[in-house]
């Protein structure tokens, strides 16, 4: 069984970096979206923003795969909502841009840089909620694995 749950730590950890590194790369090149192709251009600023952070962030947690304690449906359930809450947050951003609108969650930015079609769309608040609810999981689930004690020890 172990050597199962390495192999799937290891296939993780792999994806983990690579879909870290595409968000990042995918950040960047949304970075180069030009304020008049989109309706609300802080959209893309905050896409790029999200998307680039959030690829780091996917990077770094890939290093810590080999250190958490949690079984093969756990450690699928943590890449699932690792994928899904980072990558919904940018999307939001580029969702808001191309509509012209945002999202109630984030009013700061929309009094700062009112978005021309309104603060509502569900859509946008819609993706948020996700990110916010499927990285928080994972979150909790990455420090569970890593306080959890050894088999051995248990």
């Amino acid at each position: 069984m172990s050597t199962e749950l390495d192999a799937l730590k290891s296939t993780l950890r792999r994806w983990t970096l690579i879909l870290g590194v595409l968000q990042i790369a995918v950040g960047c090149s949304v970075g180069f979206i030009p304020p008049s192709a989109v309706s609300w251009f802080r959209g893309i600023v905050m896409a790029h923003l999200e998307f680039t952070a959030n690829g780091v962030l996917m990077v770094a947690f890939a290093f810590l795969v080999r250190e958490m304690r949690l079984g093969p449906l756990a450690l699928k359930a943590w890449f699932a909502l690792l994928q899904v809450g980072t990558w919904s947050n940018g999307a939001a951003g580029v969702a808001a841009a191309f509509l012209g609108t945002s999202s109630r969650l984030m009013p700061t930015l929309n009094e700062k840089f009112p978005p021309p079609h309104g603060t509502n769309h569900p859509l946008v608040t819609g993706s948020l909620m996700v990110c916010g609810v499927t990285i928080m999981a994972a979150l909790l689930l990455t420090l569970y694995g890593l306080v959890r004690k050894p088999a051995l020890e248990e």
